[in-house]
């Protein structure tokens, strides 16, 4: 610990250990004047503390609004070693208990909560068409690296998408999405070489926090995502624990073409198609023949295989889940921090019932990343069927914050957790807004029926039901509901069918005593 400190002080020309100062029994603080300056509600570069580095045709921020400067690196392989360096002292120093100055500023835009950030999709500035894929890339990457550190709370890719190529205000958007603060940037790839443009925007006051223009060998893509992340975590001022920084640090490939593979096969995971979800797997396992330790590539396969399963896509179900979990146990083997795998694996034991194992995975992906909405969904689900439905209901509406465009599966398990929390109104409202998409509908309208009928509008109900015997005439409300452990939740969502007049008369269950 004494070495490392005593190389960051001459890395930094401290010899008077100005910068690095020691405190008994404690540690280390980072006493720098760029940091001094965000206390006094400046950003480094408004304060003139740091400067400007030109950069051959930079390019400009998507909608960039009078940015107050910018903060660069220099060209080439520099990122590598100075842009290593400068992450080493914003993270590591920062892991060894560091209050990075006053965090007054910052905390006064987030009052009694953790200050909440969006990252827009990039813009794809780049010359040849067909690159729009990488941008995206670059930003969910983004996303899931400052969904690390605990002390944020992140808006999901799915949560911005709307906003992608939108004429909007960083004050709408923050109004939208309930942040105080705002990534915008932009992407330009140019043969062997990347140029990012990026700044850091208050959405309440309009102001720009940090800006930065890169220009990158693509080589170098990895470490310049880690300066990138480093640097926003440096302008919101924000704690970082040291197992947030190793996590942060890891990188997930050395070959980049297997990521670019990985990249290509993102959006037909997050939005499924038959089709797609077909070319994908091609896509993934490509990836792996070029790096057969890259374990995100392994947890996207599993991810496709689990959603031909459950979208009812997989000629043998069974073989299709257990190539799933397969896969997953790979993943983890290569990486135990890769947290998709873990989601995944935990919506297998969901699928076999094994809700203990499920609750187990899913706990270690969101100590991983506490803002991956996928993970506090399935939380949620877990919770649900475990009978914990105050938990369960926490879990999915966090998510839902973070990701207002949460998938029909979830959002079906909201409506069902309000359902069995008697709160009928809010089952209703979750289960037409949920109606709106095909794959949650049947489903949603079951819930949607039981809500109405418990709520006293019986004619709602019966429409309902109705509509449920013609779409599914082989609807068996016996099979509903079934997962549940609790006899009090089933009896609860029968009881509902029944007002609705979807159990067969002969076989109604007994109404619970008023």
């Amino acid at each position: 610990m004494v070495q490392s400190i005593g190389e960051l002080r001459r890395a930094l020309g401290d010899d008077g250990s100005r910068l690095i100062t020691t405190i008994p029994r404690r540690g280390y603080r980072f006493e720098s004047p760029v940091l001094a300056a965000a206390t006094a509600g400046q950003s480094p570069v408004e304060a003139g503390l740091v400067p400007t580095v030109a950069v051959a045709t930079p390019e400009p921020v998507a909608g960039a609004r009078t940015p107050l400067g910018s903060i660069a690196t220099a060209s080439g392989r520099r990122i590598g070693l100075i842009g290593s360096l400068a992450l080493g002292i914003l993270l590591a120093t920062v892991a060894l208990w560091i209050g990075i100055g006053d965090r007054s500023a910052t905390r006064s835009l987030e009052p009694g909560a953790k200050p909440a950030i969006a990252v827009l999709a990039f813009v794809d500035h780049s010359d040849e068409p067909g690159h729009e894929y990488f941008a995206d890339g670059l930003t969910q990457d983004l996303i899931n690296a400052l969904g690390r550190f605990s002390a944020l709370m992140v808006i999901s890719w799915n949560g911005v998408l709307p906003y992608k190529n939108k004429p909007v205000s960083p004050r709408e958007i923050g109004r939208g999405l309930s942040v105080g603060y705002l990534v915008e940037g932009s992407v330009r790839r140019i043969g062997e070489r990347v140029r990012v443009s990026a700044q850091l925007a208050d959405t309440r006051q309009g102001r720009v926090l940090w800006s930065a223009r890169f220009d990158e060998a693509l080589a170098d893509v990895f470490a310049l995502q880690d300066r990138i992340t480093a640097e926003i975590v440096s302008a919101l001022a924000i704690r970082v624990t040291q197992i947030e920084q190793r996590r942060v640090l890891a990188k997930p490939t050395t070959n980049l073409e297997a990521y670019d593979y990985v990249l290509r096969a993102r959006p037909a995971l997050q939005r499924p198609a038959r089709a797609d979800i077909a070319a994908a797997r091609g896509l993934l396992r490509r990836a792996i023949e070029l790096d057969p330790s890259y374990a995100a590539a392994y947890a996207a396969l599993a991810e496709t295989f689990y959603i031909a399963t459950s979208m009812g896509w997989a000629e043998s179900p069974t073989a299709f889940m257990n190539r799933a979990e397969e896969l997953a146990l790979r993943a983890l083997g290569l990486d135990q921090d890769e947290v998709r795998a873990r989601v995944i694996l935990s919506r297998i034991h969901i699928f076999h019932q094994r809700y203990k194992e499920a609750e187990v995975e899913i706990e270690r992906a969101i100590a991983i990343n506490p803002n991956d909405a996928g993970s506090l969904a399935a939380r949620g689900n877990i919770l649900m069927w475990l009978g914990r439905t105050d938990a369960a209901v926490e879990a999915l509406e966090r998510a839902q914050r973070i990701d207002p465009d949460l998938g029909a599966i979830d959002r079906f398990a909201l409506g069902l957790a309000y359902y069995l929390k008697r709160r009928y109104s809010a089952a209703i409202e979750q289960a037409e807004l949920n109606l709106r998409d095909t794959a949650g509908a049947s489903f949603s309208r079951v819930v949607l029926a039981a809500a109405y009928a418990q709520d006293g509008r019986a004619a709602d109900a019966a429409r309902e039901a109705a509509e449920i015997r013609r779409s599914d005439p082989t609807f068996d409300p016996r099979e509903f509901g079934t997962k549940f452990l609790n006899a009090g939740d089933l009896e609860n969502l029968r009881e509902g069918l029944r007002k609705a007049g979807l159990w067969p008369l002969e076989e109604a269950p007994r109404s619970r005593p008023d």
